[in-house]
């Protein structure tokens, strides 16, 4: 695997610790604190979230044209700055200027966020390019884990905003570590090594603009990519599953099963360890496959995970061991869903397109997941019945599955290979 694979994914693992030390306890701080019901922290989720939501395709753009270090460099610092300010505002218990700081926050991370994936995928191709998104994958997990283990003492000890106030000194320190450590990419190096006149257009001499692609070239290839919109809409709906997790999942444990903060944070880290320790054996296990069936099989466990859960609550059956199970059971869903979703759209992108394909695939998701705040608030809000919570909840997954086999025909199997 190559250094620099390595060192995005430890990296990115230390910048999601800090995250983590407070982005999963946010819907309780929204609800315990400020007072603000299901379905107003629902709908400020979906007002946030939804204004992110050009920006990862504009990111996608962005990154096709600059060099992705740096892109990724300047959203970090931006991430870490927003916040310092999100920690003041939650110190003040002020709802607007938190809300500010998620805005702006959220708008740079978006629209840093297709430069990762394109980085690891000018480093690999292949069955290497699979491995390397899974490298990532168990960085972030494993950040995940201990920034959420650690995120519940410090909240019990110096609060949700000293919390943050921490996140925000480790998001900075990791910039800084980042960007003294990674090279630029393959195909940035090779931009910068190009002479300025090897770049510039076929047309007349006299012409002197550089021979390259408008927004709304990219855009238009992608839009007349069948396969492509297919799998994106497909990830889309997916990511309504996978989204209940960060929101309603917790917010269903603690207040419906009854389960205690300890151990809804207890929990949450197993998610990451499952990760940790088995995204790997789980990608190994898989390679070969094609990525429309491990999506498939991703969701089937998904499906298991929510039903037994709602089962658990609706008749009282040892909650706490029900939502241990889940956790696992579920996580084994993420990791093979995850192996799909993250190489599929360097997979599928012509060679010049992978930052705009990764920003759409990624503008996808967040609709996904915003809809999943929405209705997951929406639904709790609206029926008391457990199982019937999580039937609602998995509907989405009936259209994708449709969308994954139709889209499995058209796909070029070298790309729809793990």
């Amino acid at each position: 695997m190559n250094r620099n694979i390595r060192l995005l994914a430890i990296g990115v693992g230390a910048r999601n610790l800090g995250s983590s030390l407070y982005g999963p306890f946010i819907a309780l701080f929204l609800h315990n604190v400020l007072a603000l019901g299901y379905v107003e922290i629902g709908l400020l989720i979906v007002f946030i979230g939804s204004i992110q939501i050009p920006f990862a395709i504009v990111g996608g753009l962005i990154a096709d044209r600059v060099r992705r270090k740096t892109l990724m460099m300047a959203g970090l610092v931006a991430e870490a700055i927003a916040t310092s300010f999100l920690a003041y505002a939650f110190s003040i218990e002020s709802l607007v200027l938190a809300i500010t700081a998620a805005v702006c926050g959220g708008i740079v991370t978006t629209l840093s966020g297709p430069s990762f994936s394109a980085y690891i995928a000018d480093f690999a191709a292949g069955a290497e390019r699979t491995r390397g998104f899974t490298l990532m994958r168990i960085g972030f997990n494993a950040g995940y884990a201990a920034g959420v283990a650690m995120g519940g003492l410090l909240i019990a000890f110096i609060g949700f905003s000293g919390g943050v106030a921490v996140a925000a000194g480790v998001i900075f320190a990791v910039t800084l570590a980042m960007y003294l450590l990674l090279d630029h990419s393959p195909r940035d190096q090779a931009r910068a090594a190009t002479p300025p006149e090897a770049l510039r257009s076929s047309s007349p001499a006299s012409d002197p603009k550089p021979a390259r692609r408008s927004f709304g070239d990219s855009i238009r290839v992608i839009a007349r990519d069948r396969a492509s919109l297919e799998v994106a809409v497909a990830f889309g709906l997916i990511a309504f599953l996978v989204g209940q997790w960060g929101i309603i999942y917790p917010l269903y444990v603690h207040n419906v099963l009854g389960i205690s903060y300890s151990l809804l944070g207890v929990g949450l880290a197993l998610n990451g360890l499952v990760v940790v320790f088995g995204q790997n054996a789980t990608t190994k296990s898989v390679l070969g496959w094609r990525h429309t069936t491990i999506a498939l099989v991703g969701l089937a466990f998904y499906a298991a995970a929510f039903l037994g859960l709602g089962a658990a609550g609706l008749w009282n059956l040892l909650p706490v061991v029900v939502f241990f199970v889940s956790v696992v059971v579920l996580t084994v869903g993420e990791n093979l869903v995850s192996i799909p979703q993250m190489t599929m759209p360097s997979n599928l992108a012509p060679p010049e397109e992978i930052g705009s394909y990764n920003g759409a695939f990624s503008a996808f998701n967040s609709f996904g997941v915003i809809l999943a705040t929405l209705a997951g608030g929406v639904v709790l809000a609206l029926t008391a019945n457990p199982l019937l919570i999580w039937v609602i909840l998995l509907i989405p997954a009936v259209p994708a599955v449709f969308l994954l086999r139709s889209a499995a025909h058209h796909i070029p199997d070298k790309a729809n290979r793990a």
